[in-house]
């Protein structure tokens, strides 16, 4: 059982409606896990009242007043409880059967795979997604990330390159739900799936509007996706890589890697984005 909030705008409905889905890990409904407050979906759910379009976001499985387990949940569980979650919301009295979806990070890539539900989702935001399978995004967001270290840190950039390129091929030989590593346990069915799916096939099914934003400082997902993206779909597309954008959907003058994000976090999600993003939703359904 998945605990969720259903927003609605102010007045009578029914309402257009979207579905939020939160990136990687334990998040909850709004986009959260103990000490990092990312805010991400509970902003868009405010914008989009605003807008006029009610929306849908649920805690992950066995995080806040979910049941399950995240830690052995995988990623087609995850596709599957997003699949229930859209037609939960096509399902209530106080939405109609439009609704878009929104992604982000690892979001995102699950919205694309929504994209073969019946019926798919009318619109669709992808917030700093992937156009390339899993495993090649985390080659690359280990890599980016060790160029913006500090310089001694990036000493050692070959050695953690390939110590997590070890890690990677651990979690794909596993054959266990989870897998202990470096003192961690890790849901490796996740990561197994994750890793293998490529996300291409399903954007060359989308023929409805995308809307793909990823900022150019951000350093977990290659801005260079989102012209992949347009080339991969076949509906209606508008996309965006602003210059100061981060992963944490915030904007930041310094210069790109993980050291800012502790101060990123003491600001709420880029209201601009947050915005165009409420508002183009909005437009697309009509």
């Amino acid at each position: 059982m998945l605990g969720a909030t259903l927003a609605l705008p102010n007045g009578d409905g029914p309402f257009r409606g979207c579905l939020l889905l939160s990136g990687s890990g334990p998040l909850d409904r709004d986009s959260n896990l103990p000490g990092q407050r990312l805010d991400i979906a509970n902003s868009l759910a405010a914008a989009l009242a605003d807008a006029g379009v009610a929306s849908l976001r649920f805690d992950k499985r066995g995080v806040g007043e979910s049941t399950g387990d995240f830690l052995t949940a995988s990623f087609d569980d995850e596709v599957a409880d997003a699949s229930a979650a859209l037609d939960a919301l096509r399902s209530r009295d106080e939405t109609t059967e439009r609704v878009a979806v929104i992604g982000h990070s690892v979001g995102a890539t699950i919205a694309v795979r929504l994209a073969r539900h019946a019926p798919p989702p009318d619109a669709y935001v992808l917030l700093a997604g992937a156009a390339q399978p899993g495993e090649r995004v985390m080659t690359w967001q280990t890599r980016r990330i060790g160029e913006t270290q500090p310089i001694p840190a990036r000493w050692f950039r070959s050695l953690v390159e390939r110590r997590q390129a070890t890690d990677r091929r651990r979690l794909l030989a596993s054959t266990t739900p989870t897998l202990r590593l470096r003192r961690q346990t890790l849901p490796a069915a996740w990561f197994r799936g994750y890793m293998a799916h490529d996300p291409g096939a399903d954007l060359s099914t989308i023929d409805r509007p995308v809307l793909a934003i990823t900022g150019r400082k951000d350093v977990q997902v290659d801005p260079a996706d989102v012209a992949a993206i347009g080339q991969l779909v076949a509906g209606p597309f508008d996309a965006d890589t602003p210059a100061d954008l981060t992963h944490l959907l915030r904007c930041d003058d310094g210069p790109p890697g993980l050291r800012s994000y502790p101060a990123q976090l003491q600001r709420p999600p880029d209201q601009t984005i947050v915005d165009r993003v409420a508002i183009w939703t909005a437009a697309h359904l009509g």
